[in-house]
């Protein structure tokens, strides 16, 4: 099967997605939009490295590790951005310097950390989480984690709050992210099942949520005031 088209698909989605938020930055300068804007332009240069994985064959080691360093900060950023719809600027403060430090060290471990090169040149392209360092693997958990507790329970106080369906679609889009995620970390070594699992979560995901934000959008002056219009992101699983 010619994978390629997937992560292809998921960055022109998250590239539009987040061009669509930018542009609200611009208008308003809201710090939700620009953490936002910053998440899902992180999500499509990670679904690029994908694509760039696939088209190679193999994972370039520089790609891998850029990767997997916007995998987890990419999630962080959308989480921190949700933070501050919740009316609790202090707890949101909080929790972006928390992701932000945690973030920097990712940083310098996806930099540095040996990896096993071996699984970088696997026959089959996945997700490569059986190269990644301990240290890596553990980042991207913690920083994965708090940014899709913060999408998903924002979606879902969005919803009981408006009732407004558009709020389902995202904390739909987070799920099949994160369910995606996860089949593909507990089956690394079957490579059509990990593949397809994170590769059809990752679009499909990222549609749910795009709906989502154009609902929104279409429906208040302002949607993010209204609705958590979030995305999780192209994350490796965990």
């Amino acid at each position: 099967m010619v994978w390629f088209v997937l992560p292809l698909a998921t960055a022109g989605v998250a590239g539009a997605f987040g061009v669509a938020v930018l542009r609200r930055y611009l208008d308003g300068r809201k710090r939700h939009n620009l953490l936002w804007s910053l998440g899902l332009l992180a999500i499509m240069a990670a679904a690029l490295c994908q694509l760039t994985a696939e088209l190679a064959g193999s994972w370039p080691e520089a790609v891998y590790r850029l990767y997997y360093f916007l995998a987890g900060t990419s999630a962080a950023a959308l989480g921190a951005g949700t933070m501050y719809l919740l009316n609790h600027r202090r707890a949101a403060d909080l929790f972006l310097y928390a992701v932000a430090a945690l973030s920097a060290v990712q940083a310098g471990v996806c930099a540095i950390s040996p990896i096993d090169t071996a699984h970088l040149s696997a026959a089959e392209v996945e997700s490569g989480v059986r190269a990644a360092s301990p240290a890596m693997r553990a980042l991207v958990v913690v920083l994965n984690i708090a940014g899709t507790g913060a999408l998903l329970g924002g979606a879902l106080l969005s919803y009981r709050a408006s009732r407004h369906t558009h709020n389902l679609l995202i904390a739909a889009g987070t799920v099949v992210f994160a369910s995606g995620g996860s089949v593909a970390g507990l089956f690394p070594q079957e490579g059509g099942l990990s593949t397809a699992a994170l590769y059809v979560g990752n679009l499909v995901g990222i549609v749910l949520l795009f709906l989502g934000f154009w609902l929104a959008r279409t429906s208040f002056a302002d949607p993010a005031s209204s609705a958590v219009a979030v995305a999780l992101v192209a994350r490796p699983p965990t």
